[in-house]
């Protein structure tokens, strides 16, 4: 496992990741980052991966990757680092009869679900998502990791979109957000691809 790198010399905005903005979403007059066409390049995915690395603290046994964008960037940086990983799930992103036949083996939080398999009592974990915006999904998810007896106090972005309120919302709830870059609300014409 590596150390965390001084915040001063690898902040924000220090690496130009490519994206292509999905418009007025998910709300109007936001444009969400998709990652996509970075993480179909091996050489830009390393180097992402790597990035996020630097930023995972020593005391970190494992990772919590959001669905869906969460997930693929944790098993990464699990395999990386040599830490365990796991899913969070957000509950509208499963249908109602998938929803029904796997609720026994999950544990609700809000809006967010954990395999009851996953065991997180005194360990530290730390959450992996693609994308910052207002922080709901990534707090709901920490306070399930603490009901169910994990340490949870890091949450690592890609992206954070400028002015959400993300960073705040989850300060609040005790929870540093590491980001790599902060993007504007609106894509400017030509961002991304």
């Amino acid at each position: 496992m590596i150390d965390r790198l001084d915040p001063l010399a690898t902040g924000d905005d220090d690496f130009d990741i490519p994206f292509r903005p999905w418009k007025n979403h998910p709300t109007a007059g936001v444009d969400f980052p998709d990652i996509s066409i970075t993480t179909v390049d091996a050489t830009l995915t390393r180097r992402l991966v790597d990035e996020l690395a630097q930023r995972v603290p020593a005391k970190v046994e494992i990772l919590a990757g959001i669905d869906i964008g969460g997930l693929g960037l944790a098993g990464a940086l699990a395999s990386r680092n040599g830490l365990g990983f796991f899913d969070i799930r957000k509950v509208d992103s499963l249908r109602n009869g998938v929803m029904r036949s796997i609720m026994a083996n999950y544990e609700l939080g809000e809006g967010v679900v954990i395999s009851k398999g996953a065991r997180l009592a005194g360990r530290h974990v730390a959450i992996v998502d693609d994308c910052l915006i207002s922080g709901g999904t990534a707090l709901a998810a920490a306070r399930l990791i603490r009901r169910l007896g994990g340490h949870c106090d890091t949450a690592l972005f890609v992206f954070d979109i400028e002015g959400m309120g993300g960073r705040e919302r989850l300060a609040g709830g005790g929870i540093a957000a590491e980001v790599l870059r902060t993007v504007p609300q609106l894509a400017p014409e030509g961002e991304g691809a």
